[in-house]
């Protein structure tokens, strides 16, 4: 029986993408859901096994509405990550030219992307936000309006659209990341704990800091400290009063390696609270980490 992995849908999506490479088609069902917030729904409530959501661009930075998903509303786990390389096209019906297009639509991230080109083309157009790029090529195909979507080749094929204009991105080198999240942390080590080499894992963190003079700064340098690489920190309001901030980190390691223990330990008497989101393959050391297991 097959395990399902629930992702930001419909059909088309740069997240279907994500979890078509990250998960073998033979063991793993995909399920389409209509938002990030459902996507983390449906896994908290156990009917799907894994989701994947998009956590962060590389132009556009991070994606908060994830962020505070993992922060407030779910306690749920990071098991693993894909990055993937963003192209985007314009789409639009057959035979549509591009000086009738009227509207365009796509997720407000991805039109974000595509700000140069969109402001040299299209000035005076209408832009409208949707909940993905897929979901604005099905709006586009089922309408009679001359309208276009940015979205994915991917999304041009399921809705019978063409690429008038591809590889619209301002920058060439666009990505994006996706978190796989899940009820359960990975345990990814192997026998002989090669899993456990910081080339091949990464941690994720969520820290409460009170606002406190040098409260950042001594928390830091437990990785310092340690000899751990921080690969990144993003900041959340706490929801509590101004001034106070919840600290998304992630650092090369297993939180069961040594010197990673050490670090958290010492994070533990300086934060207020200190939440492991999960230890995982990291993007570039996933193959080799999948490879040891076998």
């Amino acid at each position: 029986m097959k395990n399902k992995m629930a992702y930001l849908g419909p059909r088309g999506t740069f997240c279907e993408e994500a979890a078509l490479r990250y998960a073998n088609e033979h063991y793993w069902e995909l399920v389409p859901y209509p938002s990030i917030k459902s996507v983390f729904a449906a896994v908290n409530r156990g009917e799907i096994d894994s989701g994947i959501v998009p956590i962060e661009n590389s132009c556009e930075g991070a994606v908060n509405q994830t962020l505070d998903l993992l922060a407030y509303e779910y306690n749920l786990k990071v098991s693993g990550e894909v990055v993937m390389p963003v192209k985007q096209n314009l789409l639009i019906r057959p035979n549509l030219e591009l000086k009738e297009i009227s509207r365009i639509l796509s997720h407000p991230q991805a039109l974000a992307q595509c700000r140069k080109y969109l402001s040299a083309n299209f000035e005076d157009i209408e832009f409208m936000d949707v909940a993905s790029t897929a979901e604005a090529a099905r709006r586009v195909a089922n309408s009679a309006e001359p309208w276009a979507a940015v979205g994915t080749e991917g999304a041009a094929q399921a809705y019978g659209l063409v690429i008038i204009s591809p590889d619209i991105q301002d920058q060439l080198n666009n990505e994006t990341r996706f978190i796989i999240i899940s009820k359960d942390s990975s345990t990814c080590a192997s026998s002989d704990g090669s899993c456990l080499h910081a080339e091949n894992t990464k941690t994720s963190l969520l820290l409460y800091l009170l606002n406190t003079p040098g409260a950042l700064f001594h928390a830091l340098e437990q990785f310092y400290l340690h000899d751990i690489n921080l690969s990144k920190i993003e900041s959340r309001p706490a929801q509590t009063r101004i001034g106070d901030y919840l600290f998304f980190i992630d650092i090369e390691g297993h939180q069961l390696e040594p010197r990673v223990k050490e670090a958290l330990e010492g994070l533990k008497t300086l934060a207020h609270d200190v939440r492991i989101l999960g230890s995982y393959p990291s993007a570039t050391g996933r193959a080799n980490c999948l490879n040891e297991v076998i």
